[in-house]
């Protein structure tokens, strides 16, 4: 939200890499073919606020639960070729008091990996801004996550009439989809704030290194 010449309403100082992350249960815009079933994916993430950055994600056919965060988080800590180079551990990250994220199991995880939990209270979404802005009607651009991989689902959840003749993505293929656009938002596209780099380089490529380019 603009506040005309001001600046931005509730902008936080950007840090630097891993020192703040927020966590969020999506549920995408789109219809896939689960093994003949029609659904709605959801995807489970983790962004690094430093420079919006998708550090690890999951994506079930049906509704998240611990175990997709614990899946997400150990995305995280991988670097093979499927998970890309980012990685490492927050200082601390912000949730908005979903039971799966606060379940005993991950919070016995976070604490295993001494990571912080910042509980935020109820409906105040402009309290994990960076992570909200990579939902659809945010600040990204939903086309560009969910292009090509079927028909959208309508707003609000209603049932949209489709063609008879409509081929949906199959699971699997939205997946893999969905994980090529994350390396692409990682890797490749280049905000205006890292003045032309990728948030990968941006952020010192692989290292955990709280010393990345963005200015803390």
């Amino acid at each position: 939200m603009w506040l005309g010449s001001i600046g931005v309403f509730l902008a936080r100082r950007r840090g630097w890499r891993n020192q703040v992350w927020e966590a969020d249960l999506v549920r995408a815009p789109v219809l896939v073919d689960v093994g003949g079933t029609i659904r709605r994916p959801w995807v489970t993430w983790f962004v690094d606020c430093a420079a919006n950055t998708v550090m690890g994600v999951a994506v079930t056919p049906g509704c998240p639960s611990r175990e997709s965060v614990l899946a997400a988080l150990r995305a995280v800590a991988l670097r093979e070729e499927l998970f890309g180079p980012l990685g490492g551990l927050p200082e601390k990250v912000r949730v908005d008091r979903g039971k799966d994220f606060l379940s005993r199991t991950v919070a016995a995880a976070f604490g295993a990996l001494v990571v912080g939990v910042v509980d935020l209270p109820a409906y105040t979404p402009h309290l994990k801004g960076t992570v909200e802005g990579l939902k659809p009607g945010g600040g990204v651009d939903a086309s560009g996550l969910v292009a090509g991989v079927g028909a959208p689902a309508a707003p609000g959840g209603r049932r949209r009439a489709r063609p008879k003749d409509a081929v949906l993505l199959g699971f699997e293929d939205f997946t893999a989809r969905l994980l090529d656009w994350v390396e692409w938002w990682d890797t490749v596209h280049q905000p205006g704030l890292l003045g032309g780099k990728s948030r990968a380089s941006g952020l010192g490529g692989g290292s955990d290194s709280g010393e990345g380019g963005l200015p803390g």
